[in-house]
């Protein structure tokens, strides 16, 4: 890591590698976002700790086999040394510049966010995230995505899917082969995932690493309510294990969502 010099040069490369498109919603997909030998040193170091506090393989409804880590102090230096950087004042100004949103703020405690694992079987169906936290008066604007997957095949899946605010349209479907990124803005309709189980063999895995961006919001305003996950139905597909839409969100949100 320390051939890398994170300099002026440095976050002008990204800036010129953003562009932003507006359809469905506000989003960007990069390839070869980081220098390719950074993107695989980051990939090489890619590993959870032995003694990790947050071990644990999620299985659950709408997501599967998914490991992740947000005490960026039990990181590998590599990747901790980047999200430093992609969360530093110097990069949060292009992503104001290039999204159009002031007054943008990383999150030190990576609530959510980090580094994140899925395994063969696993799926994260589509869509919106949490967009409040609501205890530290925090809106959520924008989510950053890298991919760290070196020989990635198409065909074990795991592409994320940009889906329209009705669900009827994909706009965009990415697979996670290493140094694609993708950031688009957190809104109540920013349909998203990789619903399909994952078809990779045993011994791979579908690594990335997820950082989030929010804007402070005025104790007077009441959000509405989204301090969860809201799930979405593809057209046209069967999900075994969807259910029925908000009545079936009630009854389940306390088990299966992640509340802030």
């Amino acid at each position: 890591m320390g051939q890398y010099q994170f300099n002026e040069s440095f976050y002008a490369e990204l800036e010129n590698k953003i562009t932003v498109k507006n359809e469905p919603y506000p989003h960007a997909f990069i390839k070869n976002f980081l220098p390719d030998g950074l993107s695989k040193n980051i990939s090489d170091d890619f590993r959870f700790p032995e003694k990790d506090p947050e071990a644990g393989i999620e299985d659950k409804v709408f997501q599967k086999t998914k490991k992740g880590l947000s005490q960026i102090n039990l990181m590998p230096d590599s990747i901790k040394n980047l999200i430093n950087r992609l969360n530093s004042r110097e990069f949060i100004s292009i992503l104001e510049k290039k999204f159009e949103i002031k007054n943008l703020v990383s999150d030190p405690t990576l609530f959510g966010g980090g580094m994140h694992e899925s395994f063969r079987g696993g799926y994260l169906k589509i869509h919106s995230d949490f967009i409040f936290i609501k205890k530290r008066k925090l809106k959520r604007m924008l989510n950053l995505l890298i991919y760290l997957n070196e020989d990635w095949k198409e065909s074990w899946g795991g592409a994320i899917e940009l889906w329209s605010e009705d669900m009827s349209k994909m706009f965009l479907k990415v697979f996670p082969y290493i140094n694609n990124v993708v950031i688009f803005r957190t809104d109540y309709e920013s349909n998203h995932g990789f619903p399909d189980p994952l078809n990779c063999p045993e011994n791979k895995s579908r690594k990335s690493i997820a950082l989030y961006y929010y804007t402070p919001y005025d104790k007077l305003i009441k959000p509405k309510k989204k301090f969860y996950a809201i799930w979405k139905k593809r057209p046209g597909v069967k999900e075994e294990k969807f259910g029925d839409n908000l009545s079936f969100f009630k009854k389940l949100k306390n088990k299966f969502f992640f509340r802030i």
